[in-house]
């Protein structure tokens, strides 16, 4: 069975717009797992634009350390805009949909390594919060009203 386990939720970078630096959601970034795991990005500001046409990452292994940095990098690449390597990594990177770190290393660019080690501090900065989900059981109580978990 397929089904996602995860949620992140990227805030203003800035960190100065919500009280909590979440707000506004800027990026959401939804783990999913089947016989190997996935990660979507679903943009809440729709001026952010993923690298390419990337709306997936399968990591290197379930839950490798370097998935979350990579899903930022293939998914809100203008917030890294001032790495060097990142205009080569784009050009490479094409028009591609899904960039597979597990099954096709052809697929990644040979600079996306030196991108991840310069977008390092940035990433750092970045507000993200991050969440397991479980499904809620609604089932109706003896008293007639929904018991919450």
């Amino acid at each position: 069975m397929a089904g996602y386990s995860r949620l992140y939720c990227i805030g203003d970078p800035a960190g100065y717009l919500g009280s909590d630096g979440l707000n506004p959601i800027r990026l959401q970034i939804w783990v999913g797992d089947a016989d190997r795991q996935w990660w979507e990005a679903h943009h809440c500001d729709r001026s952010i634009r993923p690298m390419g046409q990337l709306n997936v990452i399968v990591p290197k292994s379930p839950d490798h350390p370097h998935a979350l940095i990579d899903s930022c990098l293939a998914f809100f690449p203008d917030y890294f805009a001032q790495c060097a390597s990142l205009t080569s990594v784009r050009a490479e990177v094409g028009n591609q949909t899904q960039l597979d770190l597990n099954a096709h290393p052809e697929q990644i660019p040979s600079q996306w390594n030196e991108l991840r080690t310069e977008a390092a501090t940035l990433f750092s900065q970045l507000h993200i919060f991050a969440a397991n989900l479980t499904e809620l059981d609604l089932e109706i109580g003896s008293f007639g009203r929904r018991q919450w978990l």
